[in-house]
Order: structure tokens, then C-alpha cells, then sequence
């Protein structure tokens, strides 16, 4: 059972995460790159061509193909991706980076973070990493219990 500084201690340092991952986008106008165009761009970075497809990215984003057919559409309005019919079949479209999308990719304010992190001591650097990839694993495996206050017990 969690007591309350803890419960407190806990949020108060999610808060935090929260917080310091807003922050990192600072312009937040209609013009700005969004932060879900950030993660499409970064996913066309370093993915495989085959899995450049609509499917595959909404997949890993873990949403729906709307929301990221239209970030997609923005993108390429934008010029940082294009789209094309795929060669393996012609109902699919595929989408890949344009010289524009890689060189604003230098731009990425994810880049603020991971160059925080790196400045941390390495035991430091180590342990948050671990922490946060096990605090990612336990969200992805966790039944949605948001309901919930307390975790269930072992009977």
C-alpha cells in the first residue's frame, strides 16, 4: 500500500516529466511542427523502407490511421515528407523524408532532453534510463485500471 508522501513525491515527479516534455515545444502556433509530426518524422528517420507505410507508422504510435493521415498530409504540405504509390502494391501509399524533412529532423527539440540526459553522471544517466524503460514497459503491459487507486492485491 502506498502512503501518502509517497503518492505525493510520485506525482509531483510525473508532473515534472510532463511538464519538462511540454516545455521542450516551444512554439505551439498552427505553423509549428507538432509534436506527433515530430514523432512521424523521427519514425521515418530510422525505419526500414518496407515499414514507411500509414499502417505501420499509426501502428508504433500506438493511434489510429486518421490522426496520422492528417499529420502526414501536413507534413507533405509542408514538404519535409513525401508520398508515393508503393511498388509492392498500388492501393498503398508509401511516405519517406525529403531533404527538407531530414534537415529539419536537426531541429528536433527531443534533442533537448537527450542532451540533458547525456550530461548526467553515468550511474545517473543509467538509472534514469532503466527507470524510464521500466515505467514504459509496466504502462504498455498494465490493464487500463485509471479507475483505480491502488494496485490489486495478491490475495
Amino acid at each position: 500500500m502506498k502512503n501518502q508522501a509517497d503518492q505525493i513525491e510520485a506525482e509531483a515527479a510525473a508532473t515534472l516529466l510532463e511538464r519538462m516534455i511540454r516545455d521542450i515545444y516551444g512554439d505551439k502556433g498552427s505553423s509549428a511542427v507538432q509534436p506527433l509530426q515530430w514523432s512521424i518524422l523521427r519514425y521515418l528517420r530510422k525505419t526500414p523502407a518496407d515499414r514507411n507505410e500509414l499502417r505501420w507508422i499509426a501502428r508504433y504510435l500506438g493511434l489510429t490511421r486518421a490522426p496520422v493521415a492528417r499529420a502526414l498530409k501536413t507534413l507533405e504540405s509542408r514538404g519535409y515528407v513525401e508520398q508515393a504509390i508503393s511498388p509492392a502494391d498500388n492501393r498503398t501509399k508509401t511516405v519517406s523524408l525529403t531533404v527538407e524533412g531530414r534537415e529539419k529532423l536537426n531541429e528536433d527539440p527531443i534533442k533537448v532532453i537527450a542532451d540533458r540526459i547525456l550530461s548526467l553522471p553515468k550511474a545517473e544517466k543509467l538509472q534514469f534510463i532503466r527507470s524510464i524503460r521500466t515505467i514504459s514497459l509496466n504502462l504498455k503491459s498494465a490493464p487500463d485500471d485509471s479507475n483505480s487507486k491502488d494496485p490489486p492485491s495478491g490475495g
